[in-house]
């Protein structure tokens, strides 16, 4: 990608290539490239290939990964070798010429042929401890397409799916979903994230990737809301944005085309559209006003995503913030910052955008927030780093029949300066280094980050990073609102369940006073024994506190309901933010 010099992949980080560097000519007469030194090859390309790779993971001694890119079925369209494949076909210049799509599907069999082949070399052990991720490149050219399925205007080249769907496969080590069909979106760019969280890397760049390795055990959680491809050429240019059920297609020209693309909506337009998931026969007419929302709302997607919007960001570097609108969508807008990492003497800037798709307040951000940071002691252990995070808040959040507790593996919220709150540490008494370690939320004697003995190492602003430069607040986060007893205090962020989270400050009948906390310390000493820490309950650990009804203003999720609204208050004390979701929290806080 990117170039054809004999020694561009080497430039760019593969350790080994072996293959060719550009188009075939021919598939027995082509350029063999080996680590930039090329070599005539006259082996069937599907063979070659195949052999290259069995040869290459033979050699290895540590744990591997193998990109092998296959040419099939690409043109030239050609016979392959009879053993690869079981179709009668002469191989004559002028039978190729009239049956393309014969040999076309000759050139797929014999590259399935070679690649079971390269699978079955691998021993037992091996086999077992592989994950195979299979995927094609782009749709079927028009000339070989199968016209029962796809149109040839809806082909290769196209916005269309027959034009960007392929067929995608998974299976190995760690999938145990066995011969089912998902229908989670995904996309090419989402192999980057799944391979690396594979393999256990954390990624520390921003990146457009979205892991999807959560779908080889459960079809419930992963793939993307929305996805898009772009495509520019002499004959097209233009953008596609889908969702499950719908796809925008809009052309340089400003022309749409709204699409159906799953039979899972009902109602009356649903039940005039032919079953399947090709346009042929679904077009939707983009001014029907009971389909005008989805119009707005896959091409406000792709307006993030492509970069149109014009208005310049506002600055929040250093500000307060004022609203105490519970609606996330009165926060719609573009943010930036300009920041210090004090210690680190670095200059950051934030970004943030909100906007509204659907029933959803979306926060895009970079993680970065609008105040100096790092400005204690000592640096955080871990830098700081920009990130690429997504979180969704629902336009209009109910309480569930029971609280949901917090979790180690779900964010708790996001903050209006693009920071989020990710309350626990992965530190327990006796567990790890007591820093980190405690993966079992189950796991007794959790140490608290906001106790200063604790050595947390979390700013003025009670917030630190993480092991992948992600910065959030363990506690309140006291640049974002006036800490002033004579007003109430704003909205400053939006809980994971869609609940406003507010300030210290509240109205009380009239009174504005700080809201307390239901949870007090426990009085007495800690249990002593085996893996128990002993010593009185002063604050070090989350079980040193125990909830009170009417202790205090705030029930056991730290929230409250004043004039018809419900939501959560920053503490002084314990538990600082919130403790429990009174609602249900959106799965985009899942980490």
């Amino acid at each position: 990608i990117g170039g054809t010099s004999d020694t561009h992949p080497n430039d760019v980080g593969v350790d080994y290539y072996a293959g060719n560097t550009g188009n075939l000519p021919d598939y027995y007469d082509w350029s063999l490239t080996i680590n930039g030194v090329v070599e005539n090859s006259t082996e069937y390309h599907s063979t070659k290939i195949t052999d290259l790779a069995l040869n290459w993971v033979a050699e290895q001694t540590t744990p591997w990964f193998a990109w092998v890119a296959y040419s099939a079925p690409h043109s030239p369209f050609h016979l392959p070798p009879e053993s690869l494949h079981s179709r009668s076909l002469s191989g004559t210049s002028s039978d190729i010429t009239d049956n393309k799509r014969d040999y076309y599907l000759a050139a797929i069999e014999a590259m399935d042929t070679e690649i079971g082949r390269l699978l079955s070399s691998l021993d037992e052990e091996t086999r077992n401890n592989t994950i195979i991720i299979y995927i094609g490149d782009n749709g079927t050219p028009a000339n070989v397409i199968d016209a029962s399925t796809y149109s040839q205007t809806h082909s290769k080249g196209s916005l269309y799916q027959g034009g960007i769907a392929t067929p995608f496969i998974v299976s190995g080590q760690g999938v145990t979903r066995l011969n089912e069909r998902e229908s989670a979106l995904v996309t090419a760019t989402d192999l980057y994230a799944t391979i690396a969280e594979v393999a256990g890397v954390s990624a520390t760049k921003v990146h457009d990737s979205q892991s999807f390795k959560a779908l080889f055990t459960d079809g419930t959680n992963g793939g993307r809301e929305y996805s898009y491809t772009a495509y520019k050429s002499a004959d097209v240019t233009g953008w596609a944005t889908r969702s499950k059920d719908y796809k925008l297609i809009e052309f340089e020209d400003g022309s749409q085309e709204l699409y159906l693309l799953s039979g899972s909506v009902t109602g009356d337009i649903s039940d005039a559209l032919a079953e399947g998931f090709a346009e042929t026969n679904n077009l939707l007419p983009t001014n029907d006003a009971d389909l005008l929302a989805q119009v707005t709302i896959l091409a406000t997607v792709s307006a993030v995503i492509y970069g149109e919007e014009t208005q310049s960001p506002i600055d929040i570097t250093n500000v307060t913030l004022s609203s105490q609108s519970k609606n996330c969508v009165d926060y719609i807008e573009q943010f930036t910052s300009t920041v210090n990492d004090i210690n680190k003497g670095m200059v950051f800037q934030g970004d943030l955008v909100i906007l509204q798709i659907g029933d959803k307040c979306v926060f895009n951000t970079n993680a970065i927030p609008n105040h100096d940071f790092n400005d204690g002691g000592s640096a955080f252990p871990n830098d700081v780093s920009e990130q690429n995070d997504q979180f969704e808040i629902t336009i209009s959040p109910t309480k569930a029949s029971q609280v949901t507790p917090l979790s180690l593996q779900v964010d708790n919220a996001i903050l209006l300066n693009g920071v989020k709150v990710d309350l626990l540490a992965a530190g327990c008494y006796g567990v790890g280094n007591g820093k980190i370690g405690c993966n079992d939320i189950n796991e007794p004697w959790r140490y608290d980050p906001m106790h200063a003995a604790n050595g947390f190492a979390v700013d003025s602003h009670n917030a630190h990073a993480q092991p992948d430069g992600t910065y959030h607040y363990h506690g309140s986060p006291i640049a974002l609102f006036e800490n002033d007893a004579s007003q109430d205090s704003p909205v400053i962020g939006f809980a994971a369940d869609g609940f406003p989270l507010y300030g210290i400050y509240f109205d009380d009948e009239g009174q504005v006073r700080s809201v307390t906390s239901s949870y007090r310390l426990k009085s007495g000493d800690r249990p002593s024994g085996t893996g128990e820490p002993g010593g009185s309950y002063d604050g070090a650990f989350r079980d040193d506190y125990e909830y009170v009804e009417g202790l205090g203003d705030l029930d056991e999720c730290n929230g409250m309901t004043i004039d018809s609204g419900y939501g959560y208050y920053i503490t002084a004390s314990y538990p600082y933010v919130l403790s429990c979701f009174s609602g249900t929290p959106d799965s985009s806080f899942n980490k």
